[in-house]
């Protein structure tokens, strides 16, 4: 039984979780680092980048490592600034 937990316990590690991170750029720019498990698909990225931008969003970089993906994006600045 204890083997099955731990078994799931890693499981969500690698293929769960989506989180989230703001970056503050000294120039005012404002950037999101979205990471999500190596198991999920890069749609997972995606659709929390455009949860973020709906009005859409520049990607900076896309890095997928072992034990997870990144996308670095940031959002159009609001019409007025």
């Amino acid at each position: 039984m204890k083997l099955i937990s731990l078994t799931i316990i890693c499981l969500s590690f690698l293929f769960g979780c989506t989180t989230t991170q703001e970056v503050k750029r000294p120039n005012g720019v404002q950037e999101y680092i979205v990471a999500c498990g190596a198991g999920l698909g890069w749609n997972i990225c995606f659709n929390k980048a455009n949860e973020l931008c709906p009005s859409g969003y520049t990607t900076i970089s896309e890095d997928a490592g072992f034990n997870r993906k990144e996308l670095r994006i940031s959002c159009p600045a609001p019409k007025g600034d």
